[in-house]
Order: structure tokens, then sequence, then C-alpha cells
């Protein structure tokens, strides 16, 4: 075998001394280096994965945060559309109410209106009976030369006023 070597150019104590180096420096990287290097990728590989398992966890929280905001939206919707359709029929049975009370005051003022038309005509008609009686009553005495008697005024007052109200009507 050394004959072998020899024919190959190797030193058989050049290769034992290589291959104690080679095993040297391969405990030396296994005991110091690999393990460490072994250990830090394990670790990064951990993370990585905690890392795509919290992005998963938090895109199905965006999903369910979105799906939420979308069913609470609907329902704000919802709750305004009825909020709004209330406050329509609120507005409409408060402008009924203003317009039954507008022509409740307005038919109120328009009888106050014509009693007191009427209550005026009545006045003006007796303060006119009341005056055509007094120049009745006066244009009689002068015509008569003499003074009426309280029957007289009577009977003379109810002919003016029987015929005032003819005229009237």
């Amino acid at each position: 075998m050394g004959e072998l070597f020899s024919n190959f150019g190797i030193d058989p104590k050049l290769l034992f001394a290589q291959a104690v180096n080679f095993f040297l420096v391969l405990w030396l990287l296994n005991r110091f280096v690999f393990k460490k290097l072994l250990s830090f990728l394990e670790e990064r590989r951990k993370k990585i994965e905690q890392g795509l398992e919290l992005r998963d966890r938090a895109e199905k929280e965006v999903a369910q945060i979105g799906n939420a905001r979308h069913r609470a939206l609907q329902e704000i919707k919802k709750e305004a559309e009825t909020v709004l359709s209330q406050t329509r029929d609120l507005a409409r049975q408060k402008e009924q109410e203003l317009l039954r009370a507008a022509k409740e005051q307005q038919e109120a003022i328009l009888l106050n209106a014509r009693a007191q038309g009427e209550k005026d005509k009545e006045d003006m008609l007796k303060q006119a009976q009341q005056e055509i009686r007094t120049r009745a009553l006066f244009l009689a005495e002068q015509a008569l030369g003499r003074t009426l008697t309280p029957k007289d005024e009577k009977r003379i007052a109810k002919e003016m006023v029987q015929a005032l109200k003819h005229y009237a009507e």
C-alpha cells in the first residue's frame, strides 16, 4: 500500500495529519458553530412560522371586523331609515294638527266677527230707533203743538219701529 501512495505522490504521514486536522476542524465546527447555527436557523424558522400564523390570524380578524363593520353600517342605515320615516310621519301629523288648529281658529274668528257684526247691527238699529223715536216725537210735538203723553210716545215709537223694520228688510 505504501507503493500505491508513493505512485500517487501521497505522503501517509501528511495524509494522517490532514485527516486529524480535518476531523479536529469538523469537531470544532460541530461543537461551536454548527449547533449554534442550527439553533439560530431553527429559531428563525419558528419566528417565521409564528409571523405567518399571526398574519393569518390578523387577516381573519380584519375580515371579521370588516364583516362586523358592514353589518353595523347596515343596521345603522336601517335605524336611520326608520327614524327618518317616523320623523316624516310625525311631521305630517303635526302639519295636519296645525292646519286643523288654524282652521278651527279661523272659524272661531269668523264666528266672533259675525256675532260682533250682528251685535253692532242690533246696537245700530237700537240707536237708530232711539234717534228716530226722539226726532219723531219732537216733530210730532211741534206739529201738534202740544206735549205728548207717554202712551202717545209708545204708540208713535211702535209705528216708527215697524216702519224701520219694513225698510230694513
